[in-house]
C-alpha cells in the first residue's frame, strides 16, 4: 500500500476553525469556549476521510518571536493580539490532537511552515505528502507528490493546489512563487508592497526574467514608472524574499514510522469530549474506524431542490409557518413533509428581515447579526424550556433526542452547507414534537408570551451597541495598519500631519493644492490609493469609512428618546436649494450601499401594531425632470418605451440592441445620466467609472450625439444663469450663484 502523509499546518486551521464558529453558540456550562476545538476537530475527520492518509503529523507555531522577526522587527506586527477566547482553547487542542493519536511538532524561532519543509524534503521519496494549510507561502512546496489543500471558504472548501494548480492560478511554477510573493508584499504578514505596482506585474516581471535574482541582476533594464519603483524598494524586496523562503533544515528527524495513524484512542476523545460537553461529533469519529454509531441513522428521504426567488414567493403564500434552517451562504426551506429547497442567502435578505413566520433553531444569532428581524418558533428557546439544565440545546443534539433523528456524518459539517438541507426537512416534526411536550409541561403561554418576545426583545438591545463596538474595534485595527505602514504613530485625523506623512515622509504624489498644503480630503485620497496603492491610503480610507460609521451609531445612540424610539426634526429653512434636512439626528445620512451600512438600517422597526417601515421614491424622478425639461425626444421616448431607461439609453448611445446591453453598458450610462443632471464633467465621470478623462469625454460625446437636447438645455441652464446670477424651478424657487 503506498503511504500517503497528511501535514496539518495547526495554528493556522485552528484559527480558521475558531472565526468560522460563532464563540457564544460553542461553550460549556463552566463558560469554556470550544468552537475553535470542535471545528478543528470537525476538520480532521473530514480530511481524514477524504484523504485516507496512512501518516499525519501537525506543525505548530510556537510564538511569535522568530527568525524572521528578528530580521525584520515589523513582520507580523500588525496583526491584533491573540484573542483569549482563542487561547484557552489551544492545551485542549493540544490533547485532541493526542486522542487522534497524531503527533505534534513545533521548534522555538521558526513557524509551522518551516516544519512543513522539512518534513517535506524529509518524506517525498518514501510517500506522497498531502498539507492542509491556510498559507499561501506552501505553495513553493508544490511538486510532483507534493499537493497544498488550501481553504478557500471556513475550513471545508479547499483549493486542491498541484503544479498545474498553481501555474493555472499564478502563471508561474511553485518555484518562481516566494519571487513572486516578495514582489508581491504581503499585507497580512506586514510585508511591504512596491507603491504602484500589483500582481500582473510582478508576475510579468518573473516570467520575463525567470527569477528575482536575475530581475534584480538586470534591474536597471526595466522601464517606466514601475521600474523605478522596483528599484527604489529592492532593499525591501529581497529582505520579503529571505522572509518568504521556507527552512528545509530544521533539527527535526520523526522516523516515518512513528507518524503512522494508528485510528483514535476512543477512551481518550470520549473523556475530552465529555469535559467538553460536546457530544456531536461523537458517532462521526467512530465512522472513521469503520465501528456503527448507537444511534441510527435517518436522513431526510424527501426531495432537494433548488429554486430561485420567484418560486419561492409562491411557495411562502401556501403556507402559515416555515421551517427554515440558515447557513453561512444558503437558506433550506420546507413546505411538504420530505421535501426541502435551497437558495442563496444573498437573493432573499429582504425577505429574511421582513417575513415573521419562520420555525427556526437559534433565532438570536440571526437577529442579532441582522438577518432576521422575528421568528413565529425558536425551537432552541423550546428545548430549553423542556430542560433548563441541559447544555445539549444544539439543532443536531435536539433533533436526536426528540425526533431520532441522526445526521449523517457526512452532512453534519457545520462549516459547510450541505447539513442545512438535511435538518431543514426535520425542523416541522422538531416543532410538532417540542409543541406537545410543552402543552403537556403547560409552559406554551410561557414560551410564547414571554420567552419568545423576551428573545427579540434582548437580540434587538444588543444590535447597535454590537455595531458600535465592531466599528470601534475595526478603526483600531486599521489606525494601527497606518502607523504600520508609516513605521510611527501619527493624529490620522489632522490633515495637516497627514500631509506630512504623505506628501514629505513617503514622497507620495501631489494631489490639488489648497491653502494649507496638498488635499488629503477623501476623495484626494482615493485617487492616491487607485495612483499608487499604498497602504496607508487604505487603511486611512478605511478608517475614516468605520469612523462616519461609529459616528451615525453614537448620534443615533444618543438620539433615542424615552420610549425607546428616535424623534427626528425635519428642517424646512436651512438649505439653499430649498431641500429639507433631517437633524438630531440626521436621518437622511444613514448608509445603504454596503453590508455594513445595511446592518445599521436594520435597526431601525416599526412600531406594533405596525410591520413594516414604507419607503417611497420616485422612479428615476432625475432623468424625469430631465426630459421633461430639455424636451429631448429621444430621452422622451426612452420613458414611453416601457423599458428599462438605463438599459435602453445605453442600448442607444453603444448602438446595440437592448437585449446585448451588458451590466457594464449600464453602468456607465447610469452614472452618465445622473451626473448630468448635477454637472458632471468628464474628469467627474472618468473618476467615478475609473476609466481615463479621454474616455470619458468620448463616451460624453456619443451620448450627447444622440441626446443633444440635453445638451442643449445645460448650456442654456448655465447661458441664463450666468446673466442673471441664479436659476430658477418651474415653482419659481431661486438658487442665487453669485460665483458663477
Amino acid at each position: 500500500m503506498k503511504k500517503k502523509l497528511l501535514i496539518l499546518d495547526g495554528h493556522s486551521l485552528a484559527y480558521r476553525a475558531f472565526y468560522a464558529l460563532p464563540a457564544e453558540n460553542f461553550a460549556t456550562s463552566t463558560g469554556q469556549h470550544t468552537n475553535a476545538i470542535y471545528g478543528f476537530a470537525s476538520m480532521i475527520i473530514n480530511l481524514i476521510r477524504d484523504e485516507k492518509p496512512t501518516h499525519i503529523a501537525t506543525a505548530f507555531d510556537v510564538s511569535r518571536k522568530t527568525f524572521r522577526s528578528e530580521k525584520f522587527p515589523e513582520y507580523k506586527a500588525n496583526r491584533a493580539s491573540t484573542p483569549d477566547e482563542f487561547r484557552s482553547q489551544i492545551s485542549y487542542i493540544n490533547e485532541l490532537l493526542d486522542a487522534f493519536r497524531i503527533p505534534h511538532f513545533e521548534l522555538e524561532g521558526y513557524e509551522a511552515d518551516d516544519v512543513i519543509a522539512t518534513f517535506v524534503d524529509q518524506f517525498k521519496a518514501d510517500s506522497e505528502i498531502v498539507i492542509c494549510t491556510g498559507d499561501r507561502d506552501s505553495f513553493q512546496l508544490v511538486q510532483d507528490g507534493v499537493t497544498v489543500l488550501y481553504p478557500k471558504k471556513g475550513v471545508t472548501e479547499l483549493s486542491r493546489m498541484t503544479p498545474d494548480a498553481v501555474k493555472e492560478k499564478y502563471g508561474l511554477t511553485p518555484a518562481q512563487y516566494p519571487d513572486f510573493a516578495a514582489l508581491r508584499g504581503d499585507p497580512s504578514d506586514n510585508l511591504p508592497s512596491i507603491p504602484g505596482v500589483g500582481e500582473k506585474t510582478a508576475t510579468k516581471w518573473i516570467q520575463e526574467f525567470g527569477t528575482l535574482k536575475e530581475l534584480v541582476a538586470k534591474v536597471d533594464t526595466v522601464p517606466g514608472k514601475a521600474g523605478e519603483a522596483l528599484r527604489a524598494a529592492l532593499p525591501s524586496v529581497l529582505t520579503n524574499r529571505e522572509l518568504t523562503q521556507l527552512r528545509h533544515d530544521l533539527p527535526l528527524h520523526p522516523a516515518l514510522e512513528n507518524l503512522e495513524w494508528r485510528g483514535v484512542d476512543f477512551a481518550h476523545i470520549n473523556k475530552l469530549f465529555d469535559t467538553l460537553e460536546i457530544k456531536a461529533l461523537k458517532d462521526r469519529i467512530k465512522a472513521l474506524n469503520g465501528e456503527e454509531a448507537k444511534v441510527e441513522s435517518k436522513p431526510s428521504e424527501g426531495t432537494l431542490k433548488e429554486i430561485g426567488r420567484k418560486e419561492l414567493e409562491k411557495l411562502l403564500k401556501q403556507n402559515e409557518l416555515i421551517p427554515l434552517v440558515l447557513s453561512e451562504n444558503s437558506a433550506a426551506l420546507s413546505f411538504n413533509p420530505g421535501e426541502v429547497v435551497t437558495i442563496n442567502r444573498s437573493e432573499i435578505s429582504d425577505i429574511l428581515l421582513t417575513e415573521e413566520r419562520w420555525i427556526i433553531h437559534g433565532a438570536k444569532v440571526w437577529i442579532r447579526s441582522g438577518v432576521l428581524r422575528k421568528v413565529a418558533v425558536d425551537t432552541e428557546v423550546a428545548s430549553y424550556l423542556l430542560n433548563p439544565g441541559s447544555r445539549d440545546i444544539e439543532l443536531l443534539d435536539v433533533l436526536r433526542k426528540y425526533c431520532g433523528v441522526e445526521i449523517s456524518p457526512s452532512s453534519a459539517d457545520l462549516f459547510s452547507d450541505e447539513w442545512t438541507p438535511v435538518a431543514a426537512g426535520h425542523v416541522a416534526e422538531l416543532w410538532r414534537v417540542l409543541e406537545r411536550e410543552l402543552e403537556g409541561h403547560n409552559a406554551l403561554k410561557l414560551y410564547r408570551e414571554i420567552e419568545i418576545p423576551t428573545m427579540e426583545i434582548l437580540s434587538s438591545m444588543k444590535q447597535l451597541q454590537d455595531l458600535k463596538n465592531f466599528f470601534e474595534s475595526e478603526e483600531d485595527t486599521q489606525i494601527k495598519k497606518a502607523y504600520s505602514a508609516v513605521g510611527h504613530e501619527f493624529n490620522v485625523a489632522s490633515p495637516k500631519q497627514l500631509q506630512t506623512v504623505l506628501f514629505e515622509e513617503l514622497a507620495l504624489p501631489k494631489t490639488k493644492r489648497i491653502k494649507t498644503g496638498f488635499s488629503t480630503d477623501a476623495e484626494s485620497l482615493e485617487w492616491l490609493f487607485s495612483t499608487t496603492k499604498h497602504p496607508v491610503l487604505e487603511a486611512l480610507l478605511r478608517v475614516r469609512e468605520v469612523s462616519k460609521l461609529r459616528t451615525t451609531i453614537e448620534g443615533l445612540m444618543s438620539s433615542i428618546a424615552d420610549d425607546n424610539r428616535i424623534h427626528t426634526t425635519f428642517q424646512q429653512t436651512t438649505t439653499a436649494t430649498g431641500r429639507l434636512s433631517s437633524t438630531e439626528p440626521n436621518l437622511q445620512n444613514i448608509p445603504i450601499r454596503t453590508d455594513e451600512g445595511r446592518r445599521i438600517r436594520d435597526c431601525f422597526i416599526a412600531e406594533k401594531p405596525y410591520v413594516d417601515l414604507l419607503t417611497a421614491d420616485y422612479s428615476q424622478i432625475e432623468m424625469r425632470i430631465m426630459a421633461h425639461l430639455s424636451d429631448d425626444h429621444e430621452l422622451i421616448e426612452a420613458f414611453r418605451s416601457g423599458e428599462d431607461l438605463h438599459s435602453t439609453v445605453a442600448s442607444q448611445v453603444f448602438g446595440v440592441k437592448v437585449a446585448d446591453v451588458d451590466a457594464d453598458m449600464r453602468r456607465q450610462i447610469k452614472a452618465m445620466s445622473y451626473g448630468l443632471a448635477y454637472g458632471l464633467s468628464s474628469y467627474g465621470l472618468a473618476q467615478q467609472l475609473d476609466i481615463s478623462p479621454t474616455d470619458a469625454s468620448i463616451l460624453m460625446g456619443k451620448y450627447f450625439e444622440r441626446f443633444g437636447g440635453i445638451q442643449v438645455y445645460l448650456k442654456e441652464v448655465v447661458r441664463v444663469a450666468r446673466d442673471k446670477g441664479y436659476t430658477e424651478t418651474i415653482m419659481g424657487r431661486r438658487r442665487y450663484l453669485p460665483d458663477l
